[in-house]
């Protein structure tokens, strides 16, 4: 800091760059171009020769400021060198801020001999790279230049990041918002412009408030979303990489009805700007609506006899704050079923927390889990909870808990016994709130005989359980989750409606469904993209569907009066009968068998009522 004398001859403070030597900061790899504006002749000669002797390329001098802005445009030099006060009505700061108006906008270092405080305000809001104060020391001069240069390279390179972020998010299907730190949008995708019917320039800059047409209570939510002091944590003080999620509705000036999830994610370029990616669900809810109250529970979709008695268990355990362990086989819809007994819980207003267990690694599981300190261990850089606290009063759904390291899992039976957690690193214990969800594809019965889960933490997990059939002992909702699944796929990827064949209903209801549902998504999804005419035919499906070979219960050795083909053929004729409301003939055509074939399996399978 370096101080100069007023107008009214007071010391007041005036900043500058400074460089300990010329050589401090390495030269441009070309020499840079720079505009000298300088109303007097003699110091402008000085400035131009010890530029020249620096290395810079004097690409011109003019002596006021409309000269300036001129020839700032037509030379779009690398910098300009102004002085504040020049003669005529228009002086280097105003000068400046028609600079950085214009097309080429490039870095501007101010020169002064002295200045006010209102100078000093009003030099500031043009965003200067740099101040050099009179008398001129050499060092001085290269420091503000080389500085500015560097710095402007570096904007220039962030600005160039930003456009190309913009583009691609532009190009996504879900709709995005870029907030600043103070809550102002500074872009509005092209798909969010759509979904909230709002000009983008008109939107940037207002209070996210105004752009989002939420209710009172989800716009507190959002808020609190929004307001996490650390940059580190996710929303609501969740470790980093989870979101913050809510549902929203709202009616369009033209009367329609819109369904968005609305998700906080950190902004990578800034550690408190926000983006809040948009999903447009308004053909879901449209689909839920049509469905009957009988056919879904929650998310999960279905109205076989198992489903139903799975609704039942999540309607009775759901109030019950008891840990519950999850079974079934993968791609069954272990996390639905885990939100929908947090849905039906005591806790449904809280947070649910979902934990991929077989992607935690042992040396950050209990990081993860229980949180750090800073300093705890090489990379932890601040204070940061854990899962089980960004769980409190909700739920921690612990899925593949089979998969959890072993040498977390002590702390994690204590935490469940003491209902407290010490962040790694901390000897201060926090109580926490939480209840336990857990689920698991493969009996945690092997693992504790193979020494890789505590037999202890599998009681305590343990304490209800809820299993979930495969698909292929529920065949008969198999035509509702081939509706829902197409509607889902259909709206996320923008594809025209189609229908499914009665030979692509076929040989999906002939398949077993390994993957059970979540293999059935996939197979309609790329069933759809297949198709070429409206209605989805047999070869539109993968070769492994449409050409199954024996079913599993055959592969298995097993006879046909054994109960697993026994189920499902029931589920496959309970499919094909729903599916034509009934219709014998029609339902024998769609299993591809003969009307007294079908009266003889109705007979032998019970099913003739």
């Amino acid at each position: 800091m370096r101080r100069t004398r007023s107008g009214d001859d007071r010391l007041r403070p005036v900043l500058f760059l400074r460089s300990h030597a010329p050589s401090a900061l390495p030269p441009m790899s070309s020499p840079a171009s720079i505009l000298l504006v300088e109303d007097e002749f003699a110091v402008a000669l000085e400035l131009k020769t010890r530029l020249t002797r620096l290395g810079y390329d004097v690409a011109g001098h003019v002596m006021d400021g409309p000269s300036a802005v001129d020839r700032a445009v037509a030379d779009a030099p690398d910098l300009v060198l102004m002085d504040i006060h020049l003669d005529g009505a228009m002086d280097g700061i105003e000068a400046a801020r028609r600079i950085h108006a214009g097309p080429a906008s490039p870095p501007v270092v101010f020169l002064t001999a002295y200045s006010d405080d209102e100078t000093v305000a009003r030099a500031a809001a043009t965003t200067p790279f740099g101040y050099v104060v009179k008398p001129i020391e050499e060092r001085d001069l290269y420091a503000a230049v080389e500085v500015a240069l560097q710095t402007h390279a570096l904007h220039e390179r962030l600005q160039q990041a930003n456009r190309h972020l913009e583009t691609i998010l532009d190009g996504l299907q879900e709709g995005a918002l870029l907030l600043r730190e103070d809550g102002t949008v500074s872009f509005v995708s092209r798909p969010a412009a759509r979904l909230l019917d709002v000009d983008p320039d008109a939107a940037a800059g207002a209070p996210w408030p105004d752009v989002l047409p939420l209710d009172a209570e989800a716009t507190s939510r959002l808020h609190r979303a929004l307001s996490q002091k650390d940059p580190a944590e996710g929303p609501d003080g969740q470790p980093p990489g989870s979101v913050a999620s809510l549902s929203v509705r709202y009616e369009t000036g033209d009367g329609r009805r819109v369904h968005l999830d609305v998700e906080v994610r950190p902004d990578p370029r800034s550690a408190a700007g926000r983006i809040l990616v948009l999903h447009d669900r308004t053909r879901e809810a449209h689909l839920r609506r049509l469905l009957d109250d009988h056919d879904r529970f929650h998310d999960l979709v279905g109205q076989s006899p198992a489903m139903k008695n799975v609704y039942t268990h999540i309607r009775s355990l759901g109030p019950v704050d008891v840990p519950v362990q999850i079974r079934g086989e993968t791609g069954t819809g272990k996390e639905l079923v885990a939100r929908a007994l947090h849905a039906e819980s005591t806790r449904a207003d809280g947070p649910f927390v979902a934990v991929n267990c077989a992607a935690l690694q042992a040396p950050l599981a209990g990081s993860l889990l229980f949180g750090h300190r800073r300093g705890a261990f090489t990379g932890a850089v601040d204070d940061r909870p854990g899962y089980f606290e960004a769980a409190d009063g909700g739920t921690l759904f612990l899925d593949e808990i089979g998969d959890l390291p072993l040498e977390v899992q002590q702390q994690f039976l204590r935490v469940l016994e003491e209902r407290r957690v010490s962040r790694l690193g901390e000897t201060r214990e926090r109580e926490v709130d939480v209840r336990l969800l857990s689920a698991t594809h493969q009996p945690l019965e092997a693992a504790v005989d193979d020494g890789t889960f505590r037999e202890d933490l599998l009681y305590r997990l343990r304490v209800a359980r809820l299993d979930l059939p495969p698909l292929r002992d529920r065949l008969s909702d198999l035509p509702l989750l081939v509706r829902v699944l197409q509607q889902d796929a259909e709206a996320r990827m923008d594809l025209p409606p189609r229908t499914f064949g009665e030979n692509a209903l076929r040989a999906l209801l002939n398949y077993d469904w390994p993957g059970n549902v979540r293999e059935l998504r996939n197979v309609v999804t790329a069933a759809l993209i297949r198709a070429s005419e409206t209605t989805v035919r047999c070869a539109d499906l993968p070769p492994e569907v449409r050409s199954p070979g024996r079913t599993a219960s055959h592969r298995a050795g097993a006879s046909s009066s054994q109960r697993p083909e026994h189920r499902a053929e029931r589920e496959r004729i309970r499919a094909a009968l729903k599916e034509t409301e009934g219709n014998r003939s029609a339902a024998a055509d769609l299993l591809g068998i003969s009307r007294s074939t079908l009266y003889r399996r109705l007979r032998s399978l019970d099913l003739e009522d």
